[in-house]
């Protein structure tokens, strides 16, 4: 959920809103204009004319002292300044006016020049006397207090800081690049900064100091301004259609929105600023960019993944990582599971994360719950509790239904879940093949007239509608990006069933079978069914150390292979329309050739044949006989006509698309694969890893376990009881969560939790702690300290 949070710094814009905000620049610039005009006329009786080169006194008997300048480097000597006072000129005040002029561009001069050559103590005479020179600017439009904190030579004017208003926004961004706390600290003092007050001139006008702090990942910056009460604003995800956002629409252009949300992005994605901007309950926020900045945001992600790896690797404990990774506030209502941090890590990616062995190790104790004395039972338990998941489990998983758990405990232990699970697949499959191999008479047309093949076809239905309720739990849960299961199985098998009644006699010789027969369409879709159903078991096999990371390879080089394929349509269909219409119009030409009759060959003579040629060309040898022109034969001698031009251009198009889709494309997806599983094995612990992380949380779900098709029967059951709280016990069940597939699971109301509290300030100040050894010592000191598998000061 994205909270839109209102910030000081965060400043809508409109056309009334700016002139609004240039009428009040506008008084301000006045205002000090009048001041340094009262005190340049003052000074002009006390002391004189400031005149050009030289600083000059005039004392009560006429006599003069001279000060020269200090120069120092030719950023000194090439600095002309000028105050940026509109000054009014008038009969009566014409002579004091060019006298403040005069007298205003040497003070401002003659201060950037006491900076330049570190005369603190004249500065801070000079600026004690006339405190409105702090808003001269310099041909770089660098006010005197800007130009003095970029020069680090604030300290004389430290006391007049909290005074500036002229550019304060400016100011403070120039001393947070500086890392000037005490400088920000006293221009923000006793006061409230609005950004709405003025137009910056060197920044963008979106860009706030807690967002720069941010992202420079100023720790002691960020810390200030949240002690403030200054905060980033959460950016609105791109496409969001809610009022504000439409109301932002109306005022501001794309690209200012744009770049007003990757900031934000950049500022809240930087490691330092999650201990400080974001509360320590609300860390995971879901980022959705758009394809111009894509890159940017990719940068930003892997930034931001360092954080919770730095994180869990501070956990010095068992408990501590468990602590960490139940933590639910925060976290996305699918992500609301045994424990909230690991769903959040699998669905962002964060393959470092899962990969630590603390992760690992809580992960997998809780994937083995009452089975984690394995090592200390005696051979004849470990067959026993094997046989009541494998052999005994549709009888052994029935009576866990229908007592409600209380026999077969060991149900509710993940692993046997899954030993269940895979028995009843392989159960499922030895089920597909008999009903393949199983003799029957070839011209029966619909339903099985055999009762051992209708019974095995209604357990095939009701399993893959077993296993389809499965799925669809994680597309409500989850989306559709967990739907990994194919269900349109079953939808072939139900279509088949229900029509097959409507055809006619049921014995008939498929000679006399309409081409689209429901028994034949349910033929074909159950061969695809059965090969794709072989694949499923590569699922189980991802647990095992060898099969997993050869598994993860192939499904990886999968992308590719898609990619490839939607090229190769394109190209195949391009050329197949090309040489179709070449050739086409030759369909049914004849030619006698030594006394044989010879006819056009029909591969290029529609399009639905140039396209299966051409398809099958690509595996083997493309024959140019088969592109043949016949054109025919004329006059009385029968002479055969050629058309060269045309046969020429059919066998340029088919080699030049030989060259294009196997020569080039065809050995460029084999190096794209080869490079994509170069990279999965060279990672092949990390990524094994992280898809093992996968398969143990999916079978923490209630939805597994009871393996199909028994959970039909315990979703019935608990459904109901589900149901019924729902509808006649709002008030006892309002403020938890329920579940559909298990009566006896209850949420507990999300409150504050002290534990995980502390434990975050805790590992903060560990975190900070090594980043500090590793500055001062280098690695050796978080070799020492056990933290040698992350380098620390890239991650914060």
């Amino acid at each position: 959920m994205l909270i839109p949070v209102d910030n000081l710094f965060h400043v809508p814009q409109s056309t009334v809103y700016i002139r609004s905000h240039l009428l009040n620049l506008h008084r301000k610039m006045k205002d000090v204009r009048d001041r340094i005009k009262q005190q340049a006329v003052k000074e002009q009786i006390q002391r004189g004319l400031t005149l050009h080169g030289k600083d000059q006194t005039v004392t009560q008997n006429g006599q003069s002292s001279e000060k020269p300048y200090c120069r120092k480097g030719d950023d000194a000597r090439n600095q002309q300044t000028v105050l940026i006072t509109i000054v009014v000129m008038d009969d009566d005040t014409q002579t004091s006016t060019s006298a403040m002029d005069a007298k205003g561009k040497g003070d401002a001069r003659d201060v950037f020049d006491l900076i330049d050559c570190g005369k603190e103590d004249e500065l801070a005479n000079r600026v004690n006397k006339n405190p409105a020179v702090l808003d001269s600017e310099n041909v770089n439009r660098f006010t005197v207090a800007q130009y003095a904190i970029l020069r680090k030579k604030w300290k004389p004017i430290l006391k007049w800081l909290p005074k500036i208003e002229y550019r304060l926004k400016e100011t403070i961004l120039i001393a947070v690049l500086g890392s000037e706390v005490k400088v920000v600290a006293a221009l923000l003092r006793d006061r409230r900064y609005d950004g709405n007050s003025e137009l910056p001139v060197l920044f963008p006008d979106h860009l706030t100091p807690i967002m720069v702090a941010a992202q420079m990942g100023n720790y002691k910056m960020i810390k200030l301004f949240v002690e403030m009460g200054y905060t980033v604003p959460i950016p609105h995800r791109a496409g969001c259609i809610c009022n504000e956002c439409e109301m932002e629409k109306n005022h501001k252009d794309d690209v200012s929105i744009t770049l007003l949300r990757l900031d934000s992005y950049k500022a809240l994605c930087n490691p330092a600023t999650s201990f400080q901007i974001l509360s320590l309950n609300h860390s995971c926020f879901v980022v959705k960019w758009t394809n111009a900045w894509i890159d940017t945001y990719n940068k930003l992600k892997e930034n931001l993944r360092r954080l919770p790896t730095a994180l869990i690797l501070c956990c010095q404990t068992e408990e501590e990582a468990a602590v960490m990774l139940k933590e639910s506030q925060g976290a996305p209502v699918g992500s609301l599971t045994a424990f909230p941090r690991v769903s959040v890590a699998i669905d962002t990616d964060q393959k470092d994360f899962l990969s630590d062995p603390r992760c690992l190790t809580v992960l997998k104790k809780k994937f083995k719950g009452e089975w984690a004395d394995w090592n200390g039972i005696s051979n004849s338990e470990k067959v026993a509790r094997i046989v009541v998941h494998t052999v005994g489990y549709p009888i052994t998983s029935l009576v866990n239904v229908l007592t409600n758990g209380k026999v077969f405990k060991s149900y509710s232990t993940p692993v046997a879940r899954f030993i269940s699970f895979a028995t009843s697949y392989v159960i499922f499959l030895m089920c597909l093949v008999v009903f393949t191999q199983y003799k029957e008479k070839r011209d029966l047309r619909g339903a099985p007239d055999n009762l051992f093949k209708i019974i095995i076809i209604c357990y095939v239905w009701i399993f893959l509608f077993s296993w389809f309720t499965i799925a669809w739990t994680d597309v409500i849960q989850l989306g559709f990006r967990r739907f990994l299961y194919s269900w349109w199985p079953f939808n072939a098998f139900m279509n088949s069933w229900l029509e097959v009644k409507h055809h006619g006699q049921p014995y008939a010789h498929r000679v006399h079978w309409d081409p689209y027969h429901p028994t034949l369409l349910f033929e074909v879709l159950f061969t695809f069914a059965s090969v794709m159903s072989s694949w499923r078991l590569f699922y189980f096999f991802q647990i095992f150390r060898m099969y997993g990371p050869v598994v993860i390879s192939i499904g990886r080089c999968v992308k590719d292979i898609l990619i490839f394929m939607s090229m190769f349509v394109v190209i195949i269909g391009s050329f197949a329309l090309g040489l179709n219409y070449l050739i086409e119009h030759y369909k049914g030409n004849v030619v006698l050739r030594d006394g044989k009759l010879y006819e056009q060959p029909t591969f290029m003579t529609s399009i639905e044949s140039a396209i299966r040629y051409l398809y099958w060309a690509w595996y083997g040898y493309l024959d140019p006989e088969r592109l043949e022109v016949v054109v025919g034969q004329f006059g009385p001698d029968k002479e055969e006509t050629k058309h060269y031009l045309v046969q020429s251009a059919a066998e340029l198009l088919s080699a030049l698309y030989y060259i294009i889709l196997v020569v080039s494309l065809l050995n460029l997806m084999i190096s794209i694969m080869s490079n994509t599983a170069a990279a999965v094995l060279e990672n092949s612990e990390k990524e094994w890893a992280y898809v093992l992380s996968q398969i143990w949380m999916e079978f923490f779900d209630d939805c597994r376990m009871i393996p199909p098709p028994f959970s039909l029967l315990q979703l019935l059951i608990h459904g109901i009881v589900y149901i019924f709280r729902r509808l006649f016990q709002r008030k006892k069940y309002k403020d938890v969560r329920l579940s559909a597939w298990n009566m006896n699971y209850k949420s507990e109301p999300e409150e504050s939790d002290d534990k995980y509290e502390n434990l975050m300030v805790e590992l903060k100040h560990r975190l900070l702690g090594r980043r500090a050894l590793e500055e001062k010592f280098g690695k050796e000191a978080i070799i020492i300290t056990g933290m040698e598998t992350l380098n620390i000061y890239n991650a914060i």
